[in-house]
């Protein structure tokens, strides 16, 4: 009797740690991590397949992930095509698409995002984003 307690006991304890899975816990520290400040680093492609470097500080984002604003600081004097987002605040938000982070901003599509090493790649090409001639923005922390 008490070895079929025991093991009902470790059945139940195994189905409700798998029941529990932390897909929301993923989602949310994924999503958590681009919280912050940010150094845009290079813009590189377009139709153009431009490829811009800028110094750490000459273009930050801010993330806010309580408030949903980024405040975007772009001190950039040259007179490029891209250099990302005008200094100003914006309203941002994260949607989880299959797996893939998206990023919005002022409720239009901005690119796919994911971090990595400190490094934030926002990838404005591909399936998601409807645009095979986007940019990609490299930030560091």
């Amino acid at each position: 009797m008490n070895k079929i307690f025991i093991t009902l006991i470790a059945v139940l304890a195994l189905a409700v740690n798998l029941s529990c899975g932390n897909d929301d816990l993923n989602a949310t520290t994924s999503s958590q991590t681009l919280n912050g400040l940010w150094n845009l680093t290079s813009i590189e492609g377009g139709f153009a397949d431009v490829n811009y470097q800028f110094d750490v500080g000459e273009i930050t984002w801010n993330f806010n992930l309580e408030t949903n604003l980024l405040n975007v600081v772009n001190n950039n004097l040259e007179d490029i095509a891209s250099d990302g987002l005008e200094t100003g605040e914006y309203n941002f938000s994260i949607v989880e698409f299959d797996d893939i982070l998206l990023l919005e901003i002022n409720n239009d599509s901005f690119g796919s995002y994911f971090i990595q090493n400190n490094e934030l790649i926002i990838d404005q090409n591909g399936e998601t984003s409807g645009n095979s001639d986007g940019f990609i923005l490299g930030f560091r922390r």
